[in-house]
């Protein structure tokens, strides 16, 4: 009896110490994920499934490496060069975002003086959340903002240089040749992004926006 309690203890604490061993893993994986000034709070990786609390060599990786680690992440664990199972880790985490300043209207451009930095749970913010005010400057307000709203990527478009209606030059080029001409934007576009225009002889062509007011068509 002695004997059997003595082996289920051992094995107690080899299965507790390979859990807590993961648990170390997963918050190293996450954490070069994690915004600036961010810190990890917790990391709760449930009950791990059998093979992976079995696996000495446990190995976890981003299932979908692509998205945010804040708030759930799915983790797979990999045991020699087989994959052992996976996690749904709850991640908490404090850090910084960034929120209006003041009311910003819709068509705005975002300057640094209409954004401030509050620090707080992150996992409870909106999806798409900014955290460095970088991200935004000098784009334009999608929506009208109002002061001390959370500010998600959703709130803000790039910048138009050319508007709907507005009067355009369209320059025109091709082998030894550049033709400039007036014409009218017949959509929105940000730099580099390809709007119609109708030129002054009344064809609507496909250029690509250059400039302010300024658009190139190549041939």
């Amino acid at each position: 009896m002695t004997r059997r309690l003595g082996g289920l203890m051992c094995w107690l604490c080899c299965t507790l110490a390979q859990a807590d061993g993961l648990q170390d893993a997963v918050r190293e994986l996450l954490a070069p994920r994690l915004p600036a000034r961010a810190q990890l709070v917790a990391v709760d990786i449930g009950q791990p499934a059998a093979r992976i609390a079995a696996c000495a060599t446990q190995r976890p990786y981003l299932v979908h490496p692509e998205q945010s680690v804040i708030g759930r992440a799915a983790v797979g664990v990999r045991c020699l060069d087989e994959v052992a199972g996976y996690l749904q880790v709850s991640v908490r985490v404090v850090g910084d975002y960034v929120v209006s300043r003041q009311r910003i209207p819709a068509g705005e451009v975002i300057k640094a003086s209409m954004l401030e930095l509050k620090r707080g749970p992150l996992e409870r913010l909106p999806k798409g959340s900014v955290f460095e005010p970088s991200q935004i400057i000098g784009r334009q307000a999608s929506r009208t903002l109002g002061r001390g709203m959370v500010i998600t990527q959703n709130h803000v478009r790039e910048r138009w240089l050319v508007e709907r209606n507005a009067r355009v030059v369209l320059q025109a080029q091709g082998a030894g040749f550049t033709i400039s001409r007036d014409g009218k934007a017949l959509d929105n576009g940000s730099l580099g992004s390809t709007v119609r225009v109708m030129g002054s002889d009344g064809k609507m062509l496909s250029a690509q926006v250059v400039g302010q007011n300024e658009l190139l068509l190549r041939y």
